[in-house]
């Protein structure tokens, strides 16, 4: 039972990831983090530990084609997330939240605002 729920919130999240990226991936608005090498990059872990996995049942981690690193995760809650983080400051980048509740849904998202 518990692997049937993992499966379809796997499969509920790879939907929502096709949907969000067919609604927001217009070139002008790619999300290009660093040209850095590679070894001046924060490790995985330390990045797993600044997105906070262990508020998450489900984490999917990725190096974006913008060398962001991708985070795709469901809450404990339910709510479905995609953050960027810049791999060598660990600064969020941009965070969208959807929030799944019965007879309801929500939608967040929280881009900081440029630095001056």
């Amino acid at each position: 039972m518990v692997r049937r729920l993992i499966g379809l919130a796997l499969l509920g999240v790879s939907g929502w990831m096709v949907s969000a990226n067919a609604q927001a991936s217009s070139p002008a608005e790619k999300i290009i983090c660093t040209q850095a090498p590679r070894n001046q990059w924060l490790s995985e872990a330390k990045m797993r530990e600044i997105f906070g996995e262990k508020n998450f049942t489900l984490v999917k981690f990725k190096v974006s084609h913008g060398n962001c690193y991708e985070f795709y995760a469901v809450h404990h809650d339910g709510s479905i997330v995609e953050a960027y983080y810049h791999p060598v400051t660990g600064d969020l980048v941009r965070y969208n939240r959807v929030t799944v509740q019965a007879g309801a849904s929500g939608y967040e998202s929280r881009t900081p605002a440029p630095a001056k």
